[in-house]
């Protein structure tokens, strides 16, 4: 009987000393971004200065952005696309005109020829938009013929998905009009809203504009720009996005007590998996920061070599 009663109050004294399991999980983004922004064009006919403005704008705040190019149109003055040597460039066809009534055969022939025109000016195009955003379940299939990582051709949406095998980025907004200064009164607080919700909700938000739209009103667009950049928004091209989004998935993340342990899966290493977890500091962390909205520690894990694991310590 008294052994009896010294366990039980054994038991008793190690429950008040026990610390109750952490709440973690794997963010859905690297380096402890809150949510994403993926800025993309569809780049038809440029005027002279357009693509170096943008490109300028860009590179001043430190934003990748992709370019998704009809390819027909640059045909003999590749030199144009020069600017964009520093950001993605992805591919939209060869032609525009000819793709809204061709055949499915002939829409793969367009995307073929595309793609050798890229290779052969030292393009390595990994991503694809239909023109006039004309992508059908049969178009898809042949995107992942190419051996392409994603595409971004489909409405709405704040967060990747899977469609006949292809990652598929949708567009958030089509942003054209917000550029317009005509229409601007009945699109600007809408678009700034989109934005914030997005944010708020951890999501990916996608920004389609067209480079002439965008360098008209290149003020508006920076202003936008800079408006994201206040807060902890990942800026990755959509191909960047897009691999990431399938390496996350190899990633493991597991608590046992006060020690978060992420295990890498993948034949690569991983850098910058970040875990949210509800904890005040952590130890042996790249970097943290806590979400004032959520009060979560964002907490950047070292690099993961494959097959390994990564441990850190929060309290």
């Amino acid at each position: 009987m008294k052994i009896t009663h010294l366990l039980l109050l054994l038991a008793l004294f190690s429950a008040c000393f026990t610390q109750p399991q952490r709440e973690a999980h794997l963010s859905k983004y690297p380096y402890g971004y809150k949510a994403a922004a993926v800025v993309t064009f569809d780049t038809e006919v440029v005027r002279e200065g357009e693509l170096e403005a943008i490109a300028a704008a860009l590179q001043e705040r430190g934003i990748n952005a992709t370019f998704f190019v009809v390819a027909g149109y640059f045909q003999g003055k590749s030199e144009v696309l020069t600017p964009l040597r520093s950001f993605e460039v992805a591919s939209m066809a060869w032609s525009q005109p000819e793709w809204a009534h061709a055949s499915e055969e002939e829409r793969r022939q367009q995307i073929i020829r595309a793609h050798s025109w890229f290779e052969q000016h030292g393009y390595e195009v990994r991503g694809f938009r239909a023109p006039y955003l004309n992508a059908t379940r049969a178009t898809l299939p042949l995107v992942a013929e190419m051996g392409y990582a994603y595409d971004s051709s489909l409405f709405y949406g704040f967060e990747p998905y899977e469609v006949e095998g292809v990652l598929e980025i949708p567009i958030s907004m089509n942003f054209d009009a917000f550029w317009d200064e005509e229409k601007m009164s009945f699109t600007l607080l809408p678009t700034y809203l989109a934005f914030q919700r997005a944010y708020d909700a951890g999501e990916v938000f996608t920004l389609l504009t067209h480079v002439d739209t965008a360098s008209r009103n290149l003020q508006n667009f920076t202003s936008f720009l800079d408006y994201m950049k206040e807060r902890r928004v990942w800026f990755p091209s959509a191909r960047e996005l897009a691999e990431w989004w399938r390496l996350r998935k190899n990633l493991e993340l597991t608590v046992e007590g006060n020690t978060l342990i992420l295990r890498n899966h993948a034949s690569k290493p991983v850098k910058g998996a970040t875990a949210v977890v509800d904890a005040r500091a952590a130890k042996g962390a790249v970097e943290s920061w806590r979400d004032p909205d959520s009060s979560k520690l964002y907490v950047v894990f070292p690099e993961v070599p494959p097959g390994g694991e990564a441990r850190v310590i929060v309290e």
